[in-house]
């Protein structure tokens, strides 16, 4: 079903789709609107899981106790009896697979002593990783005129999940879980029929409809999308099914470029182009999306974070690279029946050149993506500057990004441990850990 037809005469309805790997925005709508999450919001109960497993303040194999309030939870749940106990381990599947709202209120009280506490826990890393419209007031997801959260919200937090616990997300491509003899199998039936989707995380309440947050992975490329409103699973499944599909038709034009950039140059024709990559007419173009539907002007930090595909008209593009003799557009892995085309750096010295973003770096924090290199090394210096000891050690690094709309330079900070890249995104607004990619 095409998205206005799916959209029209639904107030409930929300849809986004995102790339995993940059945060570029493939489709939107309605992506802002505040709504009821339902059991997405578990998939914070369990991020500030797996969070306090990789602190250590939990581990896999400790019982989790059964309060009076988590026991009289209304379905869906496992229907633990008060006093008694579970594993974590046990715990986190009850949630991916049954969406039990005993088990997640038991999580929540192990965690933070009750699950009032949790749930401004829950707010708080919302906010932390730039979920600004989301408010938690529980961690099971039943309804609370209270709790609201948007589809760019949800799929903010299925990349952070993806990207900071690549280890634990794969919990949600479980399938079923057998406990005490009785096997539940995961509502999310989309992963039986939808080549490449491994989790995450159905939703539903009446005030909601049928929600789903789906990662896919096709090649190399994942993509997220987030469905708010269906009204039935099978027809908000079909609509998912569409808009992974139109997703992955996108991402092939969007190729990761492998040469390296080098670290800014005072060479006059490089200066040059700069000037023409950001030219006045490319920035009429910043609040052009890949997608489609509500646009949030004031929200331009979002051109920065690399959440919006920047509308490079074709024309200056080139010119730009005739401007640049020692930049030229060569040597990416193309998609399908399309031109060959990637970046390649001018020739500098090894002691110039800034460590490359590649598959077996250290973890990294993405401070943002721009449309010309001046503005990202700008940000690089910048942030250096402000960032206190230990965190300003970090050596610059750049990932050009390849898009049918013109290059994207993902500005980020390598050289950290998984523990500091997630301190020094405290000190940065719009940050995102990357893991290394294995």
């Amino acid at each position: 079903m095409h998205t206005s037809a799916f959209a029209k005469g639904n107030p409930k309805y929300a849809s986004i789709v995102m790339d995993a790997d940059t945060g570029l925005i493939l489709h939107q709508r309605y992506a802002n609107k505040s709504l009821h999450p339902a059991s997405l919001t578990k998939v914070m109960t369990l991020l500030l899981t797996f969070e306090a497993l990789e602190q250590g303040r939990i581990s896999l194999n400790d019982r989790v106790r059964i309060s009076n309030h988590a026991a009289n939870m209304v379905p869906s749940k496992l229907g633990l009896s008060p006093g008694s106990s579970i594993r974590v381990k046990d715990a986190i599947y009850a949630l991916v697979t049954k969406s039990a709202n005993d088990v997640a209120v038991a999580l929540a009280e192990h965690l933070a002593g009750s699950e009032r506490n949790f749930a401004q826990r829950m707010t708080l890393k919302a906010h932390d990783i730039g979920m600004t419209r989301t408010t938690f007031v529980n961690a099971s997801g039943l309804h609370d005129e209270r709790q609201v959260s948007t589809a760019r919200d949800m799929a903010k937090m299925a990349r952070y999940v993806i990207q900071v616990y690549p280890e634990y997300y794969r919990y949600f491509s479980r399938k079923n879980f057998t406990y005490n003899g009785k096997t539940y199998r995961n509502h999310n039936r989309l992963m039986d029929s939808y080549s490449g989707m491994d989790g995450m995380k159905t939703g539903y309440v009446a005030a909601s409809g049928f929600n789903l947050i789906a990662s896919a992975v096709r090649g190399d490329r994942r993509i997220i999308g987030v469905v708010f409103g269906g009204r039935s699973s099978k027809t908000r499944n079909a609509h998912m099914k569409e808009l992974l599909d139109q997703g992955f038709g996108k991402i092939e034009n969007i190729r990761v470029a492998k040469a390296q950039v080098p670290l800014p140059s005072h060479k006059p024709a490089i200066a040059q182009a700069y000037a023409a990559l950001s030219s006045p007419t490319l920035q009429q173009g910043f609040e052009r999306l890949i997608g489609e539907g509500d646009i949030d002007p004031a929200n331009s930090r979002r051109i920065e974070t690399g959440l919006m595909a920047i509308a490079a008209h074709t024309g200056e593009i080139a010119a730009a690279q005739e401007a640049m003799p020692g930049i030229r557009l060569a040597s990416a892995s193309p998609a399908s029946g399309t031109a060959r085309s990637t970046y390649q750096a001018p020739s500098v010295t090894a002691a110039a050149r800034p460590i490359l973003t590649n598959h077996n770096a250290p973890w990294s924090v993405q401070i943002g993506a721009f449309t010309s290199r001046a503005a990202t090394d700008k940000e690089i210096q910048k942030i250096l500057k402000t960032l206190p000891h230990p965190y300003s050690n970090a050596q610059p690094s750049i990932a050009p990004l390849r898009t049918a709309e013109g290059w994207l330079f993902r500005a980020r900070l390598s050289g950290y441990t998984k523990d500091e890249a997630l301190a020094a995104c405290n000190y940065i607004r719009d940050c995102l850990p990357v893991a290394p990619q294995n």
